[in-house]
């Protein structure tokens, strides 16, 4: 069973340096520049961290924070990062600049082919697959969020119940559907050639991706398999009661890096400049709903354990 845990750890850990490499590897085609290789120094941390699971936690993964997902971030998202702006420059220019020949990367597809030089003889493979540029971008940024997913539900569950460990995966898969619609905005015209609408999105899009280093149903105190409700001591109900509970960090959390930041960027997106669209309005209007029904499950949480601690003292 532990060989089985330390396989899985490596595994994932493997997956995650893979995808880390071929984003570094692209910007690193499309940029040019060989500092764009100072970026595997967050995969040589991750290396350092898998001997430290390895070794020492003997491939349990740690309670609270993940970081072979923070190292992973730390390794892809700065390549997205110069990928996205890299393709908002190329369209200001090709916009600005109509006089002047640019390499329209967006609109050149480029082969994938494997040569193999033998003695004397040379084989060239084609792959019958063609990506633009920008093609390119949205498979990194999707393989990105698939990869989280896959990852935590492949990454040893360590002190999380097989039930914490399925609602932590509901959790991720909505959260990286709310990630994948709110980066669309990349997409409206008007956001396109913004430099500042583009940085504005680039960082809540980083900020909310911060949340799947969090294992925040960790903490989740684990019922009594006799179905016997046990007494809570008087001040431990207390402390959970006000601010040791682990469902009101979350949703604090979520509320804070991911859907109040979302609702900020569409609603600036509405009122200042003028984006006005089905999409944009369907989405305002869910992260509306969403931040409705999140603080109505916090007044919830806190009027119940309100009335829970009033009883008991009673």
């Amino acid at each position: 069973m532990r060989l089985f845990t330390i396989f899985r750890a490596l595994l994932v850990r493997m997956l995650f340096a893979a995808h880390g490499l071929i984003a570094i590897w692209r910007m690193f085609m499309v940029i040019g520049e060989t500092w764009c290789w100072y970026l595997t120094a967050a995969l040589g941390l991750l290396l350092v961290e898998t001997m430290v699971t390895l070794c020492v936690k003997k491939g349990k993964e740690w309670k609270w924070f993940c970081p072979s997902v923070f190292l992973y971030l730390g390794s892809v998202v700065p390549a997205i990062w110069f990928l996205e702006l890299h393709e908002m420059e190329t369209r200001i220019n090709l916009r600005n600049n109509v006089n002047v020949t640019v390499n329209n990367s967006n609109q050149t597809a480029e082969d994938l082919r494997v040569q193999i030089e033998g003695v004397g003889n040379n084989w060239v493979i084609n792959i019958p697959l063609e990506l633009t540029s920008d093609l390119w971008l949205r498979v990194i940024e999707q393989f990105l969020l698939l990869m989280l997913i896959i990852g935590r539900w492949m990454l040893p569950k360590g002190s999380l119940t097989h039930d914490q460990l399925s609602q932590l995966l509901l959790v991720y898969v909505g959260t990286a559907a709310d990630i994948v619609e709110f980066y669309e905005a990349f997409s409206e015209e008007k956001v396109t050639y913004n430099r500042f609408l583009c940085y504005i999105i680039l960082g809540i899009w980083t900020t909310s991706l911060l949340q799947f280093s969090l294992v925040l149903t960790a903490t989740r105190a684990r019922q009594d398999q006799s179905g016997v409700p046990r007494p809570i001591p008087l001040e431990i109900q207390d402390n959970v009661s006000t601010c040791c509970n682990p469902e009101i960090y979350g949703i604090v959390i979520s509320i804070m890096l991911q859907d109040l930041p979302f609702l900020v960027v569409r609603l600036l997106l509405i009122f200042r400049y003028k984006v006005v669209s089905y999409t944009n309005f369907f989405f305002t209007s869910k992260n509306t709903l969403v931040i409705i029904l999140l603080m109505y499950r916090l007044i919830v949480i806190e009027t119940s354990a309100a009335k829970a601690s009033g009883k008991s003292r009673q």
